[in-house]
This record gives structure tokens, sequence and C-alpha cells, in this order.
């Protein structure tokens, strides 16, 4: 039979695994409450058991790109990240514009006023940053992506695990593709050379991971590159014909049961469309879902024709672009949530990641020990 004291116990960290992934402020305060907390919160099973229990990653926060340029200087980007929990904080970064967030870091890029440049993974939480070398000094177009490359991981906390970028580019050759592995510190060798419609281009918006398979929208809206992360093979995808798409933006998106979609408007409804299950050659798509926007938006919010900003991978939050600003819609609930207001963004990169913070500085206020 439990002793008291372990039940209690057992009742408490229950309490501690229900608090919000976006309140982990509260963590540190129960820690120095007293040690006995601190010792339940900073015992090393917590950690894992809190994300077991939560499953998805929080949205903590969003990155954005934002043109600091005047009619005085030359166009400059500032990548923005904007908090939406207490636990983290606004960074600015500039001459950088983000690529990509995904698996807790963000993909960006820095260029001088002089056309150097690099790329770089940051991690808001950790705090770490790897610059990565150019890859391809004068390709026509490019894109590229950041996941996680730990074996077996979850994906629910991959700080401090493997990572890898897969960069896209094209040129009057072709479009080839390197892979960055963050274990080696260096690029894979090119990859053979892929011919078919290499008069399109490559737009640097956010992309969808898939199961093993990256996808890149190209610029003409009719097709979307298919990537395999493991053998680095490319295909060539066509969106289905519809007039709307030539002036609406596009986000692509993977939907709940782990296919290739997007999302569009047409009119004031919110389009939700998923490839259908086939071999690449006959597999076709399907509108599954059209939201009306007014039933949603606030009155006034679409006075100017909205558009997609944005996707969480995993949470399924899109992001909507008005002229009263951002929205958050939870495709589940229909919960609609404003976001900060950032002015002159477009493309909204939300940051999912789960966050407890350090509990040093509690055990030493506590006399705790952390084992």
């Amino acid at each position: 039979m439990a002793s008291a004291p372990a039940l209690l116990d057992d009742l408490t960290e229950e309490i501690f695994l229900r608090i919000h992934p976006a309140d982990a402020a509260t963590l540190v305060r129960a820690a120095l409450v007293c040690r006995r907390w601190c010792r339940l919160i900073a015992a090393p099973g917590f950690r894992r058991r809190f994300r077991e229990f939560h499953r998805a990653p929080h949205m903590l926060g969003f990155s954005c790109n934002i043109d600091s340029g005047s009619f005085y200087s030359l166009p400059s980007t500032v990548a923005r990240f904007v908090r939406t929990c207490s636990c983290l904080k606004r960074v600015d970064m500039e001459s950088s514009r983000v690529i990509d967030t995904r698996h807790g870091r963000v993909l960006l890029v820095w260029e001088s006023d002089r056309g150097n440049k690099y790329l770089f993974v940051w991690d808001p939480i950790g705090k770490e940053e790897h610059k990565l070398p150019w890859i391809f000094w004068y390709p026509d177009s490019w894109n590229a992506a950041v996941f996680c490359t730990a074996a077996g991981c979850d994906h629910l906390d991959c700080h401090g695990k493997p990572f890898a970028v897969f960069f896209v580019a094209t040129s009057h050759t072709g479009i080839f593709n390197f892979v960055y592995s963050s274990e080696t510190g260096s690029w894979s060798d090119a990859s053979d050379p892929f011919a078919q419609q290499t008069d399109d281009a490559l737009v640097l918006e956010p992309s969808a991971l898939v199961g093993n398979e990256l996808y890149f929208l190209l610029q003409t809206k009719t097709q979307i590159l298919k990537c395999n992360i493991s053998t680095r093979e490319m295909h060539m995808i066509h969106l289905p014909p519809s007039a709307c798409f030539s002036e609406r933006r596009i986000v692509l998106m993977a939907t709940d049961d782990r296919r290739l979609g997007f999302a569009t408007v047409s009119g004031s409804n919110l389009c939700l469309w998923s490839r259908e299950v086939a071999s690449d050659k006959d597999a076709g798509w399907a509108q599954k879902r059209a939201i009306d926007l007014k039933t949603l938006l606030p009155d006034g919010a679409l006075v100017m024709p909205p558009d997609v900003a944005g996707f969480a991978e995993g949470i399924g939050f899109i992001f909507m672009e008005t002229n009263y600003g951002h929205f958050r819609i939870d495709l589940k609930s229909s919960y609609v949530k404003k976001l900060r207001t950032v002015n002159g963004v477009s493309i909204i990169f939300p940051y999912m990641s789960f966050h407890t913070p350090a509990l040093g500085a509690a055990a030493a206020s506590t006399g705790a020990r952390l084992v």
C-alpha cells in the first residue's frame, strides 16, 4: 500500500502535468514553493510525462518577415520572432529572412547589401544558432526546409537533437537539391538534376512535410515539387486547375490523415483541399471543406479580400491575413483569435514546441538537489 507522502506526490504531479504548455512560468513558480515540489518538477521523468500528456507541441510564437526599407534606403528585411507565451521574448534579426520553421527550429537566410549570404538555424528556446555556408551561388530560384533527424523522435521536444536542412535550387540546367547534416557539419553533393519544367521558379513560402517527403510550391501555382528526403528523388505534382488560384495565395499543409493538402481562399470561403490516395500518376485532388469566413471573422474584416497566411503543422491552425490584421483559426473547434499586430507582414511561420524552463535557480533558492 502506497504511503501517504508518496500518494500526495502522485496527486500533486498529476496537477502539474495539466498546466498548459504555454504557461511554463507557472511550473517555475510552483517549484519555488517548497523543496518537494521542486524535486517533482525537476525530476528527469517529469518533462517526458509532460510531453506525453499534452501530445501535440503548443504554439509558443511565430516568425515573420518585415520590410524595413524606406524611400531613402535600400530595402532590408527584418526577421521578427513574436512571442505568444510569457516564457519567450521578441527577437528582431536585421538583414535576415525567415524561410521555414519546424521541430522547434527556425531556418533563416542572412544577406548583406553586397550580396553575401548564409543560412542559419536558430532555436528560440535553447538559444542555439548554427551557421551554414551558402551552397549555391547563382540559383535562378531556391527554397529550403529544416527538420529533425533523430532516430525514433516523436518531434515533441527536438531541442539539442540532430537536424537537417533540405535545399532546393533551380538553374538553366535543371533542379538540384542538397542536404546539410548537423551531425557531419557539411553539405552533401548535388543530386542528379531534375529537368522537368525548369522554366518555373520556386517561391520562398512555407514547405510541407508529409511522412518522408517535402513539398515546395512553384511560382505559377500550377505545380508542386515533391522531394523524398531519403532518396532525394524529385517529381512534379499538378494542382487542380482553377482560375481563383492565380491571384490568391496557396499554403501547403499536411492533413490529419497524413496526406498532402493545401488551403486557399475563394471569395469569402476558406477552401481546404486534399490529395487523393492513389499512385502519383493517377492521384487527383478533392475539396474537403469550405469554411465561410463571414461567420468567423469580425465585421469589416472582409472589406479587402482575405488571404491564407500560414498553417501550423500538427495542431491544425490556419492563419488569415485581412485588412483587420492576422487571425488564427482552429480548424477543429472553429475558435478564432487575433494575433498581435505586425504591419507589413504576409506570411506567418508558427513556432511550436514544449518549453519547461531550467529549474536551476529554483533549486538553488529552495536548497533542492536536481537529480
